[in-house]
C-alpha cells in the first residue's frame, strides 16, 4: 500500500508536469494561433479559463504536497543550509513567481472589451505567458537537479 508521503510525491509530480507543460502549450500553441487569427475570441476565452482552472487546482495541491513534502524530508536548517534546500526554496519562489505571472496573463487574455478580437487579447498576453514559460522551464530544470 502507498505511503502519504508516495501519495504526495506522485501528486506533486503529476500536477508540477501538468502545469509547467500547460504554460508552455499556451505561450507557444494558444497564443500564436491567436494572433494569426486561427482562434476566435470565444475559443481563446475557452482555453485560458479551463487552463486558469488547472492553474488554480496546481497551485493548491502543489502547495499542500509541496508543503508535505518538505515537512518531511527537510528541517529548517536543512532547507537552509544544503543545496538540495535551497533549490527546495527557490522552487518555492519560482512557484509563487509562475502563479503571479499567469494571473496577469489570464487577465490580459480573458478581460476583452466588447468587439476587441482574439488577436488583440493574445497580444496583450504574451509577454505575460513568454515569462511564465522561461520560469515554467527554469522549474523542470531545478526538480530535474533535485
Amino acid at each position: 500500500m502507498a505511503s502519504i508521503h508516495d501519495v504526495a510525491m506522485t501528486v506533486h509530480t503529476i500536477f508540477a508536469a501538468i502545469w509547467t507543460g500547460g504554460t508552455l502549450v499556451i505561450a507557444g500553441a494558444v497564443i500564436p494561433a491567436a494572433r494569426n487569427e486561427l482562434l476566435s475570441i470565444d475559443g481563446l476565452t475557452l482555453i485560458a479559463r479551463r487552463f486558469w482552472y488547472l492553474t488554480v487546482g496546481s497551485v493548491l495541491l502543489l502547495m499542500f504536497s509541496g508543503g508535505h513534502l518538505a515537512g518531511t524530508l527537510y528541517t529548517v536548517e536543512t532547507l537552509q543550509s544544503s543545496s538540495r534546500g535551497n533549490l527546495v526554496l527557490l522552487m518555492v519562489g519560482l512557484w509563487f513567481v509562475l502563479a503571479v505571472v499567469l494571473f496577469f496573463g489570464f487577465r490580459r487574455l480573458t478581460s476583452s472589451k466588447p468587439g476587441q478580437s482574439a488577436v488583440v487579447a493574445a497580444t496583450k498576453a504574451r509577454p505575460w505567458f513568454l515569462g511564465g514559460s522561461v520560469v515554467a522551464i527554469a522549474l523542470l530544470i531545478i526538480a530535474g537537479l533535485l
